[in-house]
């Protein structure tokens, strides 16, 4: 029997599955930063969401055996040393794909009809609120996925399929996309033709600020900026300073640099933006999902099984 701790708030499917495996389960009082650094001394596995886990944690506990993670990003890990002190670290791949994708999807047409200022205009304005802008068809319009994974290339499909579009892919880590979908390697190409941007990478030293100066000024006057991966991916301050001049037509954001948004962001005043609060993969099926896949990669560890989505 193991004793896991759970660090975050999950869907209780989690503890289910610990439980009828016979192992322990050691839930937090709450979620600061001190409390975790104790708490992480005295377990066998951890199940984790957001919370950073620091060399210092890891080092702290030789028994930690395997770490899981709730979700598929490990930017939050520090995995040289997970590496260093054979620490397992896995994900739950594919857990809460499609809730990312729709809500990618769904800030994209949000911001192609205008329905949260149009929305809000009626409210306060009037029906002629109706004549001040005019939205965008999806049909035909050329949509860039940077990042082609199990989200993007849902994001592909239900451009492609559902709403004719035209998909334009970069990824150098794949050599196959969506039937209907241009893959290129050319990445400015991307950022040339898209009347619609959706990004889908893994933040990582390659990736952080890959969205900067070159890629805003080479971009197509009115494009929209759809980010549910990690905010580092993006260059804010340049995204800000695009979206200012007009050059970006919008931005669809569930990340950004920091976490939460600072109320004075000059992002939450602008109409052409939607900001969500790192909440595209918040719906019940993803929760479950991760929640259940997470716990059984423990389960699986400690039975000397196969675990799923290994990084480590």
């Amino acid at each position: 029997m193991a004793k896991v701790l759970i660090s975050e708030k999950m869907n209780p499917v989690a503890e289910e599955v610990l439980h009828s495996a016979g192992h322990e389960v050691i839930w937090m009082p709450s979620i600061e930063q001190s409390v975790f650094e104790e708490y992480i001394k005295d377990c066998d596995a951890l199940l984790n969401r957001i919370l950073p886990v620091t060399r210092e944690m890891m080092e702290s506990n030789p028994k930690l055996k395997i770490i899981s993670k709730h979700g598929v990003g490990v930017d939050n890990y520090d995995l040289e040393a997970a590496r260093d002190l054979g620490i397992v670290v896995t994900t739950a791949p594919g857990a809460n794909s499609q809730s990312v994708a729709e809500h990618s999807f769904a800030m994209m047409i949000a911001l192609a009809k205008n329905l949260i200022p149009i929305s809000q205009g009626y409210r306060n304005v009037g029906f002629g609120i109706k004549n001040t802008c005019e939205g965008i068809e999806l049909k035909g319009k050329t949509i860039g996925i940077i990042g082609c994974g199990k989200i993007g290339s849902r994001m592909a499909k239900m451009c492609r399929y559902g709403f004719d579009m035209e998909v334009l892919v970069y990824d150098p880590y794949i050599t196959e996309v969506p039937e209907g979908c241009e893959l290129t390697s050319d990445r400015d190409r991307v950022f040339r033709e898209a009347d619609f941007l959706s990004l889908h990478c893994y933040l990582s030293e390659e990736t952080r600020n890959c969205v900067g100066a070159h890629e805003f000024s080479i971009m197509k006057p009115g494009c929209i900026l759809i980010n549910c991966t990690r905010g580092p991916v993006v260059d804010e301050p340049e995204m800000i300073r695009a979206l200012q001049e007009k050059r970006l037509g919008g931005a669809g954001l569930d990340v950004t640099w920091d976490e939460p948004l600072p109320k004075n962001s000059p992002l939450f005043a602008m109409k052409n933006v939607i900001c969500t609060p790192h909440y595209a993969p918040t719906t019940h099926d993803s929760a479950y999902n991760c929640a259940k896949i997470a716990a059984e990669n423990i389960v699986k560890y400690f039975a000397g099984e196969e675990v799923l989505g290994r990084i480590v």
